[in-house]
């Protein structure tokens, strides 16, 4: 941060900004350091979309994700909760499950050295252990690092490595009652996700999908099916939400009648904090996670969730929301070559990028405010 401090110093003066701005400065794309820090410090933090329960159908099913820099596994267990933990074997740190999703039976072993685990996290075996370790190794405290899990609205999965952190519906307050309306357990996940890495840092996109005013402009096609110009902008504690009232023409409320009049004849583009993006309909919820990878790189990780079997029709929503996502990394990867500049200063936020000041500053005051020395103390299930 001193460094950072000291950049700052020198680069000043060659773009005066007369009025001040919350939005992403040069220095704060680029740093190392910086970028570790978040990994500790938002992420350490922060609950972060994993998945979903149509892949944890049956005991031993199981999700693998990534909380920042941390891999993270969730096992159905027998008792048809479910369970997280950290994705690493307890001795040298070797991942336990690879695929998105799959079934481990009754055991996970490290490939490495063959420690196994239960699915309920217990160091079940060592091979040739008195050998190895002697007879007093303590073999029950070499478990899987448990982490805390949400089970949402039936169907997201959650998790979060702080055990300090808010529970999952505080974290969401703002949003949770329209949220919990929506009946997103009745949703179905649509036939294939879009999975990409661009050379883009994760705040960067954090930005953008919380900038309403470029929306017109970068995704002009769009236009004609919302009144645009009717944009209503929030944000409240660790949510953002944008609302765009949908075209008279354009409905997407696909016969429901239990919703609000508002939530019926438009949709949102919302955030939640780090790094999920909703875009919730009547019919349909989009989900789209940047993953931070480095300074310069990130991954898009988006899913649909709807009513309709229609492949066809699921086909035309993910072939749309690729463009979309296109539209919006095409543009925040031109940003990133222009911002390697340690000279240049961004302009204020407007009305409509108040969403993304807000995020900014989260993150900001995050990254100041070091974990708790309790941070990891505590039960994982009391959520």
């Amino acid at each position: 941060m001193q460094r950072q401090a000291q950049w700052k110093r020198e680069s000043e003066g060659l773009v005066e900004p007369p009025l001040p701005s919350d939005m992403l400065q040069p220095w704060e794309i680029w740093d190392k350091d910086l970028f570790d820090l978040e990994m500790i410090r938002v992420f350490g933090r922060s609950w972060v979309w994993l998945g979903d329960t149509e892949d944890l159908q049956k005991p031993g099913d199981y999700i693998t994700g990534m909380i920042g820099s941390q891999p993270v596994l969730v096992i159905k267990q027998e008792d048809g909760s479910v369970k997280g933990f950290l994705n690493n074997c307890r001795h040298r740190a070797a991942g336990l499950a690879f695929e998105p999703a799959g079934f481990c039976n009754k055991a996970l072993a490290c490939p490495y050295h063959a420690w196994t685990y239960g699915i309920d996290g217990r160091l079940l075996s060592i091979p040739d252990m008195d050998r190895m370790y002697g007879p007093d190794f303590p073999k029950e405290e070499y478990g899987l690092v448990p982490i805390r899990v949400k089970v949402a609205f039936d169907k997201l999965v959650f998790g979060c490595l702080s055990r300090k952190a808010p529970t999952f519906e505080e974290w969401i307050a703002p949003l949770l009652p329209r949220y919990e309306k929506y009946k997103i357990g009745t949703f179905k996940r649509y036939h294939r996700e879009l999975d990409e890495v661009y050379p883009i840092n994760w705040k960067a996109f954090v930005e953008n999908s919380n900038d309403d005013y470029h929306v017109r402009f970068v995704h002009r096609r769009l236009n004609k099916v919302r009144k645009q110009m009717d944009t209503i902008v929030r944000f409240e504690g660790r949510t953002t939400s944008g609302y765009k009232p949908h075209a008279d023409s354009f409905d997407m409320s696909a016969g429901r009648t239990d919703l609000d009049t508002q939530d019926l004849r438009g949709s949102y583009a919302e955030f939640i904090y780090p790094n999920l993006t909703p875009l919730p309909y009547a019919s349909q919820l989009i989900m789209v996670r940047v993953d931070p990878i480095a300074p310069d790189k990130s991954r898009l990780f988006s899913r649909i969730y709807g009513l309709s079997d229609d492949i066809e029709l699921q086909n035309r929503e993910l072939d749309n929301l690729a463009l979309t996502n296109k539209e919006d990394t095409d543009m925040v990867t031109q940003l990133m070559e222009n911002l390697r500049s340690p000279f240049y200063r961004v302009g204020p936020a407007s009305t409509w990028e108040g969403r993304a000041q807000h995020m900014m500053r989260l993150i900001r005051q995050d990254v100041a405010t070091p974990l708790d020395p309790d941070e990891f103390d505590g039960p994982v299930d009391k959520d």
